[in-house]
């Protein structure tokens, strides 16, 4: 009777895994996790422009570079300068990231005393549609040499540079951000740059 029973249990258990065999096979044959689906929103298409002939390419345009530096320039030195200027291209997102007045700020902030309320301003459209506005001071410019500290940001260590002049400008797109270029370096060099920055401006798209 023993061995009856033990044969009852075997074919019970037989039973139980041929039950549970194909649940068990299903299983395997999922994918442990599904990647995510590809986003459906495209990359935003980055701003283009004609480079002047004359300005040295430092940094070339690329859609691809990370960070909000998306091209640099030198522009040859003018009248009795001692040093060539420097176009800086940069793009910090869209939405308030882009905030021309916050851009404006930290431009204004690297040369003494309170310009901003004084500072030339110039709006006007470009040839593609695109809204420019343009901004224009001189001073002494300090270049930091190390990084801000303190409550009001300021460098620690900084190069003065007497005689200096920025002109700068945002390309507002509607819907892909605000893209701005400053020019800045000594007084004539900027001031002989001034007309190759707005050919620039213009032919943004």
């Amino acid at each position: 009777m023993v061995k009856l029973a033990s044969r009852g249990a075997l074919a019970k258990a037989l039973a139980l895994l041929a039950l549970a065999t194909p649940a068990c096979n299903h299983a395997a044959s999922e994918p442990e996790g599904s990647p995510p689906p590809a986003s459906s929103t495209p990359a935003l298409a980055p701003v283009v422009w004609d480079t002047p002939g004359s300005w040295t390419t430092i940094n070339a345009p690329s859609a691809t570079r990370s960070g909000p530096k998306k091209a640099s320039y030198n522009v040859p030195k003018a009248g009795n300068d001692k040093e060539e200027a420097e176009v800086l291209v940069t793009f910090n997102g869209t939405g308030d990231k882009g905030d021309p007045a916050k851009t404006y700020k930290e431009w204004f902030d690297q040369f003494d005393g309170n310009l901003g309320p004084t500072a030339k301003r110039e709006e006007f459209t470009n040839g593609h549609g695109l809204k420019v506005e343009m901004v224009e001071v001189a001073g002494t410019y300090k270049v930091a040499l190390a990084p801000p500290v303190g409550p009001q940001k300021k460098a620690a260590v900084q190069m003065v540079k007497n005689d200096f002049r920025l002109v700068g400008a945002v390309v507002k797109t509607p819907d892909r951000g605000n893209w701005f270029f400053k020019l800045t370096g000594p007084n004539e060099t900027v001031q002989s740059a001034r007309s190759a920055l707005r050919s620039l401006l213009e032919s943004a798209r």
